[in-house]
């Protein structure tokens, strides 16, 4: 039975366009709640709903340009589309997030879910726009690595950051730093 829903729901589909405003890169975008709007009594008539399953997920904190710091969210979730007989298809998705607060796994399911249901739907869009045309802010990795030099415990550590910035060897204030640091630690009798 599910295919013969999935067809159903993706007959009675409309097109969903990008009315939502990226207010510090400028695009345009379907939010979550655009794609759910659409699909919520088309899925309730043809008696589909969805079950969701984590995977996996990664987290990361980066730093910003500004100073700040964002945490990277990266989660892989199984989205099962299911009936009332049973019968079931599944997609996996990869969402992506970034968010300076408690919400990153938020968004990155939301992602994955409206990414799942667009492409599965292939939900048409009046507008056509490559998604390599939008830069995310870039990671300061100088910000980052200085971070870590400030939280190391050890010569060890500071010898691991200084491995891991190959490209920052070169650079005077990574270096002074990484020395002052370690000056400090072994002040303090740090190995």
């Amino acid at each position: 039975m599910i295919y013969t829903k999935i067809a159903n729901i993706l007959k009675e589909t409309k097109a969903i366009s990008k009315t939502e405003r990226n207010q510090q890169q400028g695009f345009k975008f379907r939010g979550i709640d655009n794609v759910m709007n659409e699909l919520h009594e088309i899925f309730s008539k043809n008696e589909v709903f969805i079950l969701q399953e984590v995977q996996a997920f990664t987290t990361e904190n980066r730093i910003t340009k500004n100073g700040g710091t964002n945490t990277f969210t990266r989660a892989t979730i199984k989205f099962k589309y299911t009936t009332t007989d049973g019968s079931f298809v599944e997609t996996i998705n990869v969402g992506e997030a970034m968010d300076s607060g408690d919400k990153g796994m938020n968004k990155a399911m939301s992602i994955a879910l409206k990414y799942s249901l667009l492409q599965m739907f292939l939900i048409p869009t009046e507008e056509q726009k490559d998604p390599d045309a939008e830069i995310p802010e870039e990671t300061d990795y100088m910000a980052m690595a200085i971070q870590e030099i400030d939280g190391a415990q050890s010569i060890q550590t500071l010898t691991s950051i200084y491995n891991s910035y190959a490209m920052f060897q070169s650079n005077k204030d990574f270096v002074s730093r990484l020395s002052v640091k370690r000056k400090e630690l072994e002040a303090h009798g740090a190995k």
